[in-house]
C-alpha cells in the first residue's frame, strides 16, 4: 500500500470512529441538525488538511479543531438563515420537545464563547482544563464563563441548570 493510501485510510478509519462524538457535539453548539453537519464536514476538511504524525492526539485536535470553528462561524454574518413560504416537517419520535426547544432558546442567550464552555463542559462532559485549550482561553478564564453562563441559564430557565443537566466534579 503507497503511503497515500494509507494516509487516506488512516484518516477514513479516524473520520468514520469520531464522526458520531463530533455530530454530537456540533449539534450542541449549533441546535440544528443541517449546521451541526456543516460543521462536522468543514472540521473533518480542515484536520484532513493537517492529517499526520505531527497531530499527537487526533481526536483531541478536531474536537479543538470543531469548538474553534464554531465560534469563529459566530463572529461572521448570518449566512445560514433561510427565508421559506413552507414550514418544516416535524420530527416523529417520542423526544421531550418542548424541553429541548426551552433548553435550546436558553443556550442562543449565550454568547459564542459561553456556549461553547456549558456544551463542551456539562454536556459532552469535558473537564475544564480540555475545554480551556479548545476555546484558547486559561483555565480560570472557563470556570468564570462557566460561572457567568450559569447564571444567565438560571434567569432564563427559572431553575437551576443542574436541574437539566446532572452537575459533574469541576476537574
Amino acid at each position: 500500500m503507497s503511503t497515500d493510501a494509507r494516509h487516506e485510510a488512516e484518516f477514513t478509519a479516524f473520520a468514520r470512529a469520531r464522526m458520531p462524538a463530533l455530530y454530537r457535539a456540533a449539534w450542541l453548539l449549533c441546535g440544528d441538525r443541517h449546521r451541526a453537519e456543516d460543521l462536522v464536514q468543514e472540521t473533518l476538511a480542515k484536520v484532513y488538511a493537517h492529517w499526520g504524525p505531527k497531530i499527537a492526539n487526533p481526536a483531541a485536535y478536531a474536537q479543538t479543531t470543531l469548538t474553534r470553528t464554531w465560534i469563529s462561524q459566530q463572529r461572521r454574518p448570518s449566512t445560514h438563515e433561510r427565508p421559506t413560504d413552507e414550514l418544516p416537517e416535524h420530527p416523529q419520535g417520542q423526544r421531550d420537545d418542548a424541553l429541548r426547544l426551552t433548553l435550546l432558546a436558553a443556550l442562543d442567550r449565550l454568547a459564542p464563547k459561553d456556549r461553547a464552555v456549558v456544551v463542551l463542559h456539562h454536556l459532552d462532559d469535558t473537564p475544564i482544563a480540555d475545554v480551556a485549550r479548545q476555546v484558547g482561553s486559561s483555565p480560570g478564564a472557563v470556570r468564570k464563563r462557566l460561572m457567568r453562563a450559569r447564571r444567565v441559564l438560571r434567569e432564563e430557565l427559572g431553575l437551576p441548570f443542574a436541574d437539566f443537566v446532572p452537575e459533574r466534579a469541576e476537574s
